[in-house]
C-alpha cells in the first residue's frame, strides 16, 4: 500500500478497487499471479442491525480488518461481539456511494 502503485494494479490484473480509498480489489475470478493475499467473497452486510445478524449467523470468530471505515477493529469487534481468530474475514469499508459495508470471506489456498 505504501507504493501506492493502485491504478496500475488495476489495469495490470484485471480487478477494481472497492472505493478509491478502501484499497481492497474485486475481481469476478481468480487471479493465480496477483501479489497479495485472495478471498472468495461469501457475503455483504451493511450496518443495519437486522442484516448483520442474517449475515454474521453461526459466526463466533474471525479476523476484521477496517479500510477506510469509521470504526476502529476494537470497536466493531464489540459490536459484533466476535472474538479474534478463525477462518472467517471481514472487512469493512466505505462505498464510493459513502455507505459503510462488510465482506464476509473467506481465505483462498
Amino acid at each position: 500500500m505504501k507504493a501506492g502503485c493502485f491504478r496500475e494494479i488495476e489495469e495490470a490484473f484485471d480487478v477494481s478497487q472497492l472505493s478509491a480509498n478502501s484499497h481492497l480489489f474485486v475481481s469476478d475470478h481468480e487471479i493465480k499471479e496477483f501479489p497479495g493475499r485472495q478471498f472468495v467473497i461469501e457475503a455483504t452486510t451493511s450496518m443495519n442491525k437486522q442484516e448483520l445478524k442474517t449475515a454474521l449467523q453461526g459466526i463466533t470468530h474471525a479476523n476484521i480488518t477496517v479500510r477506510n471505515f469509521p470504526m476502529t477493529v476494537e470497536a466493531l469487534r464489540k459490536k459484533l461481539k466476535i472474538k479474534d481468530g478463525g477462518e472467517v474475514y471481514i472487512f469493512a469499508t466505505t462505498l464510493s456511494d459513502n455507505s459503510h459495508k462488510l465482506f464476509i470471506c473467506r481465505k483462498i489456498g
